[in-house]
């Protein structure tokens, strides 16, 4: 796959169809996975015979044209009849762009709880042994710019207070946190043991991705009873 088949294509589609927005969604269909790949959300054409990329991210330099391709906050602009002149110039064109990552802004993981540890689970975690109940938060942020999270617990007891928690993560990294070590302002646990909760994480600069897991042990040794890795779910699906 390369910037030749998806022009080539989109002249083959011209030559038979006078409808862009048929072509529009033809080429999205036939090429949305690999455009991804390039940091570009989608491509439209336009009734003027010009090819509008929008991108995944914005203008990082004052540049507006490289070869033949205008270049705008967020996506470029192609002349068709050019092509000849912009293919080479497509790659360096993207290159002045900052990416905003995979994923979503907003991610929640509707079933959360931690089981309270046993007596003895207790004095050989004091002690710096052993491997116990708790869950975590992986968040994956694959953008050029650094972004701040921000973690909401939401209980189902009314009863309890919701509670929050920020933390960054910075651009082409990862963070894993153990929720059970979130500690609040006195010290004391961030999230109540064997409470039904939600999580929702919502990042402030950047697209991320999040995965939510749980171990539950139990037995002698605190042997490993389950472990769960789900996926969060995520309420701003992009197409």
């Amino acid at each position: 796959m390369s910037f030749t088949d998806l022009l080539n294509t989109i002249q083959d589609y011209r030559q038979e169809i006078e409808d862009s927005h048929t072509i529009t969604e033809l080429i999205n269909d036939a090429f949305s996975d690999w455009l991804s790949t390039k940091g570009i959300s989608r491509v439209v054409l336009l009734d003027s015979g010009k090819l509008l990329l929008n991108i995944n991210g914005r203008l990082k330099s004052p540049t507006r044209r490289v070869g033949g391709i205008h270049l705008h906050t967020r996506f470029i602009l192609i002349n068709l009849d050019e092509s000849e002149d912009v293919l080479e110039a497509l790659e360096e064109a993207l290159t002045h762009y900052i990416s905003e990552g995979d994923g979503a802004y907003v991610w929640v993981i509707p079933d959360g709880f931690m089981a309270s540890l046993t007596e003895a689970e207790l004095e050989r975690e004091k002690g710096g042994s052993g491997y116990f109940s708790h869950e975590s938060i992986c968040i994956s942020n694959t953008a050029d710019i650094d972004t701040r999270c921000q973690l909401e617990v939401l209980y189902e007891d009314v009863s309890k207070e919701n509670v929050t928690c920020e933390f960054d993560v910075s651009a082409h990294r990862s963070v894993h946190y153990r929720l059970d070590k979130l500690k609040d302002e006195n010290g004391d646990p961030l999230i109540a043991k064997d409470a039904p909760v939600s999580y929702k994480l919502t990042s402030l600069g950047t697209r991320i991705v999040v995965q939510g897991s749980r171990i539950l042990t139990s037995g002698e040794g605190s042997e490993f009873a389950s472990f769960g890795t789900v996926m969060a779910w995520c309420p701003q699906q992009r197409r």
